[in-house]
């Protein structure tokens, strides 16, 4: 049961990542998006709910170095 309570927890704090990074953080990560439609950010949903630890990590080392 405890797995299970995870993978629900992983899959929503994917869903919020993956609505905050879509909206806001993509100009950062990717500047060639930041003009992108809202259609192919609907395909990008799904590997933003799984992949959130990997690009929360790219996202703040990119943040780090711009302001340094």
């Amino acid at each position: 049961m405890i797995i299970i309570y995870f993978i629900e927890l992983y899959l929503v704090i994917g869903v919020v990542f993956s609505i905050v990074f879509l909206t806001r953080l993509i100009k950062v990560v990717d500047e060639g998006s930041a003009d992108s439609s809202w259609s192919f950010r609907l395909i990008l949903v799904p590997g933003c709910v799984v992949l959130w630890p990997i690009l929360l990590e790219k996202y703040l080392r990119l943040r780090k170095n711009k302001s340094t």
